[in-house]
């Protein structure tokens, strides 16, 4: 277990202070930029297909949006340890190639896992929506079974369960962005590893505190609250990391004959 939520909030509210409209300019330029990519992907698929327009926006996500979002990390991060960087830093893993490899990579690994694990989750939803259409029964030229009526229900139960266990299965990650910012010589594959290995003790801790913002992120959807709100989750977000990095460094120095590394998070 690390910091409960209030220690965390309290920590990230003493991080942010003198820092909010700092922060709330960085976090508006993540904001406004996933608010154009949604936007031009929805434009796509109204002139052309949809299918168009969800390629469009998932290139846009790997590609453009999540080097962004890690520069944003960065942002975050650097600061719970009193750096004062200015907004251009978000733009830090366009700046090189090696670095938007680095992020790509990143990113790329992750969206793999994502979609591998949904694929799974959703085949039987899929399964079920095929059987209750009208596509398949036209080919096999029969009418189309009275009992598909009810499969729509049972569709989007499935549906349902399976977004929330994707959920709790993508939880193992949520840690990589963080190491992978915090020692940029650590291998990808060794910050996804890092972080199925810390949130295993964790996980529980972070869903709490994504719960506790759920007001938050309620009122969220106005838009304009997220230039509060976004500053808020992500400094704590930053900070739950850094307790929960502690934590694990403190476990195996519990066991240090075991020859097992701490991780060291610096800026």
């Amino acid at each position: 277990m690390t910091a409960g939520n209030s220690v965390v909030k309290i920590t990230a509210k003493t991080a942010l202070k003198n820092n909010w409209l700092n922060c709330i300019a960085a976090s508006l330029i993540l904001i406004f930029s996933c608010i154009v990519l949604f936007s031009a992907a929805d434009y796509a698929a109204y002139i052309s297909f949809d299918a168009i327009g969800y390629i469009l926006l998932a290139a846009g996500v790997v590609f453009l949006i999540f080097p962004l979002f890690l520069g944003t990390v960065r942002f975050f991060w650097r600061m719970i340890f009193g750096a004062y960087d200015k907004q251009f830093i978000l733009f830090y893993y366009f700046s090189d190639k090696e670095k938007y490899k680095r992020a790509f990579r990143l990113s790329a690994s992750l969206s793999v896992r994502a979609a591998c694990t949904a694929a799974v989750l959703f085949l039987p939803a899929i399964i079920i929506d095929i059987f209750s259409g009208v596509k398949i029964y036209d080919i096999m030229d029969i009418p189309i079974p009275i009992w598909t009526g009810n499969l729509y229900y049972l569709s989007a139960f499935l549906k349902t369960i399976a977004l929330v266990v994707l959920f709790f299965v993508m939880t193992r990650y949520y840690l990589a962005p963080f190491l992978a910012v915090a020692d940029e010589d650590m291998d990808i594959a060794e910050a996804i590893h890092m972080s199925c290995t810390v949130s295993k003790d964790t996980a529980l801790d972070f869903i709490y505190l994504i719960f506790s913002f759920l007001g938050w992120m309620i009122i969220s959807v106005l838009v304009f609250p997220l230039a509060f709100t976004m500053p808020y989750f992500m400094t704590s977000l930053a900070v739950h990391v850094r307790f929960a990095v502690a934590e694990y460094n403190k476990k195996i120095e519990k066991n240090s004959n075991n020859g097992i590394p701490t991780f060291s998070a610096e800026i």
